[in-house]
């Protein structure tokens, strides 16, 4: 006897199946001399063949009062009219059988003549019913689409088509999307046409870990079976990253710039320094290359001690450096305890200096005017302090400098703030172009201090003043503070590391600041001015403790906030737009949470098409040494496809020093991956480096 094969598929085959079959005429086979009667049965058959041989499938309903059989009696087979099975009480659940047919061509005939006994007469009912045998169905995942890239935080949607190739016999089955041998998704079921296609989303799929993720969607239990089950895959890549540049959301439309405070009695008799050592000091402080210099000016030490004639002459060889050094200057005015009580006789004085540095000296770098320095620590009323202003905005439009120079209000410090902002947007906005303040904080306090401040002073500007009194924003002065006092060596304002090294000195001092840069370009501060450049006395009591170059005895050295500072500095430039970088937690800064220690990047552009990407993990804050763990490793998408990008790590060797690793390029989705030290920064930047 033939091989017998017996299923028990379901309506989706049966339906299937309707296609190539129908109802066969139904005979009652009666014993010898009686009557042929008709009886309640009906038969379907279908044929499908393929590189496995064929399959006939019969399928026989009944009609009440008649039941299902479960058995056919007999089954005669035939293809292109030659018998090729003669079978016997072959099973048949709920009346459906499946025969193997051996190797048969595509279009041939195949026949069934099937005999079953009637459940009402007990007799035999002869059935016959042809098909044409048609190729089975081949399902193939044509395509699978995924965006190329995403963040982690933001799931995706990916697209599977289906199609069905051989055009005879359409098929359902089942679809699962897989990441590796993991299931993301349920399974899906799908029903493709003859020879059609059919798409099918997994909405909301979710790529947690930072990698590049091939995703791949598998076909499975297709019904009818299938011809070839070698194609029943498709596959595509996201590109999964902890971060995205994007630039269509722009934090600052013009980078005010990055500096620091020059001391202006840098060249004067209280500072004193070697003459000799003069040419390299400069050298370094051009060297920095800085974008934004603040210098202060005094009227009562500049002009009324008795060594007025060599401190004003210091004063102005420094905004001569500045400007060699191709930064932006701000001069601010900074004791008003005479001025105050004569306003525009001290703003007249004051405007005479203005009017020689740029209509004589022609500093065409000066370009801001502050008065006052922290005027809200209780040197000078708010009335006293808008009428200095206007007493020298009239003075510079009177000499016609006010179209070179532009005036910067406020220099505040924490305490009360916001009433004097408050009181400057209400009374001062017609002759104010841009906001200052001043952030300090202790190494150990960097949430509360550092972050707090600057969440405090966005939400003061871009939401409590009225929208016509909102203007850019600068940090005109900040710096870290350590401990004040250490066994042994003098009290410090500026501080100590825990060992008893000056802050200044200190790699941590250096991080801590260049994360303070980040953090508040990120929150839409125009540019910040650190506190300062230099080594010097401001008089004979105070001397500069918060320099990134240190002192003349030392020969000028170079402190980790140097190289960290000038490391940004040659990669951004003024004018650049910043970008965000997301995911951005703003809703944790506006609702003065803490902040988390994460990666924390700024993005920078130009219309020219160069991009910088400067970047920390504040979970190094506390670091004054070497991490001995792994280099936290960063992803970061939507930069432009297949680019080189120069790598540029400070810190790395725990050195204070900059180095250049290894060159970064893009792949097809844009995407960077990369390593940086725990205790490092970097900047991946499009610029010319050395």
């Amino acid at each position: 006897m033939r091989r017998l094969l017996v299923g028990t598929m379901g309506s989706r085959w049966a339906r299937l199946a309707c296609a190539v079959g129908s109802a066969a005429l139904a005979l009652a086979v009666p014993a010898a001399g009686s009557a042929a009667v008709a009886a309640p049965y009906s038969l379907h058959v279908s044929a499908l063949t393929g590189p496995q041989g064929g399959l006939l499938r019969i399928e026989v309903d009944a009609e009440a009062p008649a039941v299902a059989v479960e058995t056919l009696n007999y089954v005669q087979v035939s293809v292109n009219g030659a018998t090729i099975r003669l079978l016997r009480n072959v099973a048949a659940p709920s009346g459906i059988a499946e025969i193997d047919l051996g190797p048969v061509v595509r279009g041939a005939t195949v026949s069934a003549n099937v005999h079953v006994r009637s459940s009402t007469t007990a007799e035999l009912v002869q059935l016959r019913r042809a098909a044409i045998a048609r190729l089975r169905p081949d399902l193939v995942v044509a395509a699978v689409h995924a965006p190329p890239q995403t963040l982690t935080t933001r799931p995706v949607d990916v697209v599977a088509d289906i199609s069905e190739l051989n055009g005879d016999v359409g098929a359902t089955a089942t679809l699962t999307l897989m990441l590796g041998p993991t299931p993301l998704a349920e399974p899906q079921t799908v029903t493709v046409p003859r020879g059609g296609d059919v798409s099918s989303t997994f909405e909301d799929v979710k790529l947690e870990a930072p990698v590049s993720s091939e995703l791949t969607v598998l076909v499975d239990g297709a019904a009818p079976y299938e011809t070839d089950a070698t194609n029943n895959s498709g596959s595509t890549t996201v590109e999964v990253t902890e971060h995205e540049l994007v630039r269509s959301n722009v934090v600052v439309q013009a980078l005010g710039g990055y500096g620091a405070q020059f001391n202006q009695h840098v060249y004067a008799p209280v500072t004193n320094p070697p003459v000799a050592t003069l040419p390299d000091f400069e050298a370094k402080v051009k060297a920095l290359e800085p974008q934004l210099v603040r210098i202060f000016y005094n009227d009562d030490f500049e002009e009324r001690q008795p060594n007025r004639v060599r401190n004003l002459a210091s004063f102005k060889d420094t905004v001569e450096l500045a400007q060699q050094a191709g930064a932006t200057i701000n001069v601010t005015y900074q004791a008003v305890n005479v001025a105050k009580a004569d306003p525009v006789g001290a703003m007249a004085r004051f405007a005479v200096v203005l009017e020689d540095l740029v209509e004589v000296r022609g500093y065409t770098n000066l370009r801001w005017v502050t008065v006052a320095n922290e005027p809200n620590a209780g040197v000078v009323t708010m009335v006293e302090y808008e009428a200095l202003y206007r007493a020298l905005d009239a003075e510079l439009v009177a000499r016609g400098l006010d179209g070179q120079i532009k005036l910067m209000g406020g220099d505040l410090i924490r305490d009360n703030q916001r009433i004097w902002f408050q009181y400057i947007a209400a009374n001062m906005n017609d002759v104010l172009d841009a906001y200052s303040v001043h952030i300090y904080w202790d190494y150990w306090n960097t949430p509360f201090f550092m972050e707090s401040r600057l969440k405090d002073v966005r939400k003061i500007v871009t939401e409590e003043l009225p929208v016509e009194a909102r203007k850019p924003t600068y940090v005109m002065e900040f710096g870290v503070r350590g401990i004040r006092t250490f066994p042994g060596k003098p009290t410090l304002e500026s501080g100590y590391w825990e060992d008893g090294t000056d802050m200044a000195r200190t790699n941590i001092g250096a991080f801590q600041q260049l994360w303070f840069d980040l953090a508040a370009v990120q929150l839409g501060f125009t540019g910040s001015v650190k506190w300062d450049a230099y080594w010097g006395k401001y008089n004979a009591g105070y001397n500069s403790l918060y320099a990134m170059i240190g002192p003349a005895s030392e020969g000028w050295p170079l402190f980790p906030a140097y190289h960290a500072t000038r490391l940004l500095l040659q990669t951004t430039q003024q004018g650049w737009q910043v970008l965000q970088v997301a995911p951005w937690d703003d809703d944790d800064w506006m609702l003065g949470k803490p902040d988390q220690p994460e990666k924390e990047i700024a993005a920078y552009a130009d219309d020219a098409g160069h991009l910088t990407l400067m970047g920390l993990d504040s979970h190094g804050r506390d670091l004054n040494a070497v991490s001995a763990d792994p280099a936290p490793a960063y992803s970061i998408g939507g930069l432009p496809a297949d680019t080189g990008f120069n790598l540029v790590l400070w810190n790395a060797a725990g050195d204070g020093l900059s180095s250049l690793a290894a060159p970064i390029v893009t792949d097809e989705a844009g995407v960077a991956r990369f390593e940086v030290p725990l205790h490092a920064a970097f900047s991946l930047t499009t610029v010319p480096v050395g």
